[in-house]
């Protein structure tokens, strides 16, 4: 017998938040010039009810490392490690298995709203199915839930019979966090929910997102290229550079005593928030770009774009390490002190190329 919608809450509203523990991730994809080498040793957790965040350029790896939580890569990706759900390795599942934690355990909110939704179905078509994939409810009970969501999420029950094309792009965003919301997963990957929408309604998603996280008390990995966002957001914070985390720590420690020099430049590249009588602070951009990961440095990988470089960070990788209260890979970070000043300065970035 069927659920009613009642019972239905109550079973998802008692559901626990989970915990994610990352253990050596990696992720390789076969090309015809050779592996790629996208991810290299992840590791890090997000306890029960937390927000964890994911920063990095484009291109540094953000997406392919929540993916690979999902086991959403293309056959070409060789993953390695371990991905544990409250202990069970994600990894290992079999197909049924897997079936079974998508959408109940763990949920996606990607990057690109109207690519995950089907153009040819109505979106409360989509939720309902979603949700009677993995609980035993009648066609208006998994409507009834629908609707709650998108009342959640700040939109019309009457748009729930309307298709994607007729939606804007910020009410297809709140559509796709409704579904991923549905079923009260345990722990939300948050993939960049604000690309391509303007400042307003990138604040008013991720104001939705902060509200359902703290009514539902779930967990959630957020992946952004927006320190700011991080800053609003996530307790605790990963830097991510060529595929590896290179600072990690309480986001309120990292953001306000960087260790690693990108971690500094990152933050030159964004607006701050002036003090009384300062003048405004120029932004920073990096030069160079991100390292062909098909032949990666010896190195450091961001040596060669590091304005404090030496001969042994383009000879030995640093290992992440731990310093205070983060966790940091540089050979230098005795020094970080004086690179944090000299990376206020816009001189301090110029290679010699700009100088000429």
């Amino acid at each position: 017998m069927s659920m009613t919608f009642e019972a239905l809450c109550t079973s998802l509203e008692s559901k626990p938040p989970v915990r994610l523990q990352v253990q050596d991730l990696s992720v390789t994809y076969s090309t015809s010039k050779g592996p790629v080498r996208a991810v290299s040793q992840i590791n890090f957790d997000v306890e029960p009810g937390t927000n964890f965040g994911l920063v990095g350029e484009s291109g540094c790896g953000k997406s392919t490392v929540v993916k690979s939580l999902m086991r959403l890569l293309p056959d070409s990706a060789k993953v390695g490690g371990k991905v544990l759900l409250d202990g069970k390795d994600v990894l290992a599942m079999d197909r049924k298995a897997l079936a079974a934690v998508r959408w109940t355990q763990i949920a996606l909110v990607t990057q690109s709203a109207m690519n995950s939704l089907d153009p040819v179905f109505t979106v409360g078509d989509q939720i309902v199915e979603s949700i009677r994939a993995h609980v035993d409810v009648s066609h208006a009970v998994a409507w009834a839930r629908a609707e709650q969501m998108f009342a959640m999420v700040g939109l019309p029950a009457e748009r729930l019979r309307e298709y994607p094309h007729q939606f804007s792009g910020g009410m297809r965003q709140r559509a796709v966090i409704a579904m991923a919301f549905s079923l009260n997963a345990g722990l939300l990957l948050a993939d960049e929910p604000t690309t391509a929408l303007d400042p307003i309604m990138q604040d008013q998603i991720m104001s939705r997102i902060r509200d359902i996280q703290q009514r539902l008390h779930r967990s959630m990995v957020l992946v952004t290229h927006d320190i700011a966002v991080v800053s609003e957001t996530c307790e605790t914070v990963a830097i991510m550079y060529a595929g590896r985390i290179v600072e990690m720590g309480p986001t309120r420690d990292v953001l306000n005593k960087a260790y690693h020099p990108y971690t500094m430049g990152l933050q030159n590249a964004f607006p701050r928030i002036r003090a009384k009588g300062e003048s405004k602070p120029p932004l920073i951009s990096i030069s160079g770009g991100l390292p062909d990961l098909l032949h990666p440095p010896k190195g450091c990988r961001f040596e060669p774009r590091c304005p404090f470089s030496t001969e042994r960070c383009r000879a030995e990788d640093p290992e992440l390490r731990p310093v205070g209260t983060v966790m940091a890979a540089c050979h230098h970070i005795d020094r970080a002190e004086e690179f944090r000043r000299a990376a206020l300065k816009a001189e301090t970035w110029r290679v010699e190329e700009d100088v000429q």
